[in-house]
């Protein structure tokens, strides 16, 4: 029973591997969606909403394309559908400033993004302005948190350098002008306030006090044009492709054929009367008599018991007495003999089983 409980085990530690994972690689807790312009989490960028707001500048939260009435328009991530980004590069072209700080939106084509940015990945240094753009005259640094950088081009201007790659990139279309970013991070409410992100985010957005902005809304949940797996974090796909490859290893292991199947031969079956005669045979040959007569009076025991509706276990004094009753023999007799010294010869092994076989046909037969 051990080895069959035990098989729960790997279940087991399948199921706690699994939680591992979703604890250290699944999202924190909080209120609110990632990059959501009315969520006050760190996360979130209600942050720019309100700056822009006390200021005076009139901002809207918007779904779909901006209004032909707004100046300027922030998207921090695009998951807009087709019509939607036509209908915005319509309004570009048509004076509008769209800041979008996605970098893989197409919105930012023909930009290309030379790599990420960051110390080995980690920590993000200060960028530097690093470029003449008269709406960004005010300001001197940018502070991400990771993003990418666009490959140097002559293609619009290029700030905030990291290398010779710039983070911010301004393309004029038409009469309007589109602002990429590599990330959204200086705008989130956890970052706004370093450098100077914020006062980058007021003159790309809000020149004047007559400005009017309109900030993009990501889609309801469900709403948006990716699917569950798209949703799923790359660290988590490798995760779970990880247990999937251990798990085939261990398959493959368990399941290995060291070598071609040896064939073996069966087992000879005896009949069951010669295997009684190759016994006894062994048994008189080694001369026990002693143990002969013992396995002929637990059968005779065995027998009379079971037709007496006694138990097998029943003492030979108690079995006796019901067996004299029933063949009419003294109850001492019957004792001495189920229960006697073993036979001196062969000839007494032989009277004695024809004795024991007379007693139990005598109990047997008995009406």
């Amino acid at each position: 029973m051990r080895p069959t409980g035990r098989r729960w085990l790997p279940w087991a530690a399948l199921a706690v591997g699994l939680v591992a994972v979703a604890l250290v690689l699944g999202p924190g807790g909080g209120a609110g969606e990632p990059y959501d312009p009315r969520s006050p989490e760190r996360s979130g960028a209600k942050g720019v909403v309100d700056t822009l707001r006390h200021l005076g500048v009139a901002v809207d939260l918007v779904n779909g394309a901006p209004a032909p009435g707004d100046t300027a328009a922030l998207v921090l991530v695009d998951q807009m559908d087709d019509a939607s980004r036509e209908a915005s590069s319509q309004w570009v072209e048509r004076g509008g400033t769209l800041v979008v700080a996605d970098p893989r939106s197409p919105l930012t084509k023909p930009l290309r993004i030379a790599g990420a940015i960051g110390l080995l990945g980690g920590i993000t240094p200060l960028l530097h302005r690093n470029c003449d753009l008269p709406a960004l005259r005010d300001v001197g640094t940018l502070e991400p948190a990771g993003g990418v950088v666009f490959r140097k081009s002559g293609l619009g201007v290029g700030c905030f350098t990291a290398g010779n790659d710039p983070f911010l990139v301004a393309v004029d279309r038409g009469r309007g002008t589109i602002v990429a970013l590599g990330g959204a991070s200086p705008f989130l409410n956890a970052l706004l306030g370093r450098a100077d992100n914020a006062a980058v985010a007021v003159d790309l957005l809000a020149p004047t006090a007559a400005s009017r902005v309109a900030v993009l809304l990501p889609p309801r949940a469900g709403g948006g044009r990716k699917s569950l797996v798209d949703l799923i974090p790359r660290r988590v796909k490798l995760a779970l492709w990880q247990l999937v490859i251990a798990f085939l290893v261990v398959v493959a292991w368990r399941a290995r054929r060291l070598g071609r199947p040896v064939p073996e031969s069966q087992l000879v079956a005896i009949p069951g009367s010669e295997l009684v005669g190759a016994v006894g045979q062994l048994m008189q040959r080694a001369r026990g008599r002693a143990q002969a007569a013992g396995l002929l009076r637990d059968d005779v025991r065995r027998q009379l018991a079971e037709r007496l509706g006694l138990p097998p276990t029943a003492p030979p004094e108690t079995l006796a007495g019901a067996v004299a009753g029933r063949a009419r023999r003294p109850a001492d007799d019957v004792v001495a003999l189920l229960t006697g010294p073993a036979p001196v010869d062969e000839a007494a092994l032989v009277e004695l089983a024809r004795s024991l076989e007379s007693l139990r046909t005598e109990v047997t037969s008995a009406p």
